[in-house]
């Protein structure tokens, strides 16, 4: 009778220690962990973004949700970690949004999109025509956007001196590398390079050997870690700017508690928007490492890039609407009335 009464009271205990994790996973007491992804190596300022996130939802949520942060394109690259955001397989990620799903995701590297960081703030911030536009474009893709990441204005270094640079239109005397995208191709060639495309990886070897006699594709710290020892000159032209998004799964998202939804939504928010702040002393520490290291570096009145950006909005955009619409680039075009 004493082990039958034993048997008895171990499965009323074991029964209740179901029912209690049943009850706590129902009350939230369990954590949400969600996979954060980024493509940016763990020394860059977008990781400590990162890091400084992760402490705020957690604190802020009081452990609720945790977030573990998969750096470096540990996870795939960019096109592979959006996919698995929209799949949910990845819950979180800061990359370069691909546009292989929707051509006007790849907006925000239109060229002049702003000229300079005053502007850059006011045409990235909340509740602008671009920021609505591209939560509504992600949010058909199951996808909730919290906020674009500014890493900086894109210049164009060369190896030899450039003729007429404060004329937009006007022949530079030079063949550039580009990206393979008319973002950027349009870009340089409205200003009045000859360019051509060649992958990154090869561009520092086109330098060396004559191919090319500059490269437009990067702000002024690529400039300085990859092309300082082959490139004699820089021009911070701010044809483009070099930006990421924060995304994450919708309905993850919305699956958290609405208390939970707002901290995290505003922790990527507020990074996303003082990001513009650090790129701007980003570009201003790379630019004097690049005269410290022998670089001719070259900047450019706000009259001047005012000028560059009206020429080159006139001229390219329109060739861009194909692939933009109109309707994305005269939206845009509102953004400076």
């Amino acid at each position: 009778m004493k082990k039958i009464l034993m048997l008895v009271l171990s499965m009323i205990a074991a029964v209740g220690l179901v029912a209690c994790n049943d009850e706590s996973a129902k009350t939230g007491n369990e954590p949400v962990v969600l996979k954060f992804a980024t493509q940016h190596p763990v020394e860059h300022m977008a990781h400590k973004a990162a890091e400084r996130i992760k402490a705020r939802v957690e604190k802020e949520t009081e452990g609720r949700v945790q977030i573990k942060i998969y750096p470096a394109n540990q996870l795939g690259d960019a096109s592979q970690i959006y996919e698995e955001v929209i799949r949910g397989s990845i819950d979180i990620a800061h990359i370069t949004v691909p546009d292989q799903y929707d051509s006007r995701l790849g907006v925000g590297f239109i060229p002049y999109i702003a000229r300079d960081y005053d502007q850059i703030r006011e045409v990235f911030a909340k509740g602008t025509f671009i920021d609505t536009e591209m939560a509504k474009m992600h949010d058909a893709l199951g996808v909730k956007f919290f906020s674009y990441f500014g890493e900086g204005f894109i210049g164009v270094g060369t190896v030899e001196p450039i003729e007429n640079m404060n004329k937009p239109g006007v022949e530079k005397g030079l063949m550039i590398r580009v990206p393979g995208l008319d973002v950027f191709k349009f870009g340089g060639e409205e200003l009045g390079f000859r360019t051509t495309s060649i992958p990154y990886a090869d561009t520092y070897s086109a330098l060396q050997t004559g191919v090319v006699k500059g490269w437009l594709g990067g702000p002024p710290n690529l400039n300085y870690l990859g092309f300082r020892d082959v490139i004699k000159h820089y021009y911070q032209f701010n044809v483009n700017f070099e930006s990421t998004q924060y995304v994450m799964n919708k309905a993850k998202f919305e699956g958290l508690a609405p208390e939970d939804r707002k901290a995290v939504e505003a922790a990527f928010t507020d990074e996303g928007q003082q990001s513009f702040l650090m790129a701007e002393s980003e570009d201003q520490m790379y630019r004097k490492k690049l005269a410290e290291a022998g670089v001719e570096v070259v900047t450019f009145s706000t009259q001047e890039l005012e000028a560059f950006a009206k020429y080159v909005r006139e001229h390219a955009w329109k060739r861009l609407e194909k692939n933009l619409t109109p309707e994305i680039v005269n939206g845009l075009r509102g953004s400076y009335e």
